[in-house]
């Protein structure tokens, strides 16, 4: 292998681990909303109501996470053949977009639930999650539609 080979696979796996993080930090946001949205509409006077939440809860954290292996496994030989093929950060860009994404739509159910918020932090942290997730989704599409012999390839 040669040293841009090296240092490609070396990218790839950096930014898988970037998809790792992410994906973990969409599971504890999300289920922050999950639990905020059940405790707000669910009956959590009772036992049973209690009982209920929990149930629901674990299903969700086990479902979510699921789908989150599959995304681990599926995306590293991913990007591992977009090494190959010279379009790695079309392929980060086409899988970290959509997450960061799901990241806001998270936040946003969260910051529905709390009644809004005048902390411009907050605001700031929002406003960079949609520029950053539509901006990548923009990237993936358009890197996507250029012509093959626009596109190197490794071999």
């Amino acid at each position: 292998m040669t040293k841009g080979s090296w240092l490609g696979y070396i990218a790839a796996y950096l930014m898988w681990v970037i998809v790792l993080v992410l994906g973990i930090w969409f599971l504890l946001v999300s289920r922050t909303g999950f639990l905020g949205a059940l405790a707000a509409y669910r009956n959590t006077e009772t036992v049973s109501g209690v009982w209920q939440v929990r149930l629901l809860d674990q299903v969700y954290s086990v479902t979510v996470g699921l789908i989150w292996l599959v995304l681990m496994t599926v995306t590293e030989p991913y990007f591992r053949k977009g090494v190959r093929q010279g379009v790695l950060l079309t392929r980060f860009a086409t899988i970290v977009g959509p997450e960061i994404l799901l990241i806001l739509a998270a936040d946003l159910f969260l910051l529905w639930l709390q009644g809004g918020s005048r902390v411009s932090l907050r605001w700031l942290i929002l406003g960079s999650e949609l520029g950053i997730g539509v901006g990548l989704v923009l990237f993936a599409r358009y890197s996507r539609t250029r012509k093959p012999d626009e596109i190197t390839s490794v071999q």
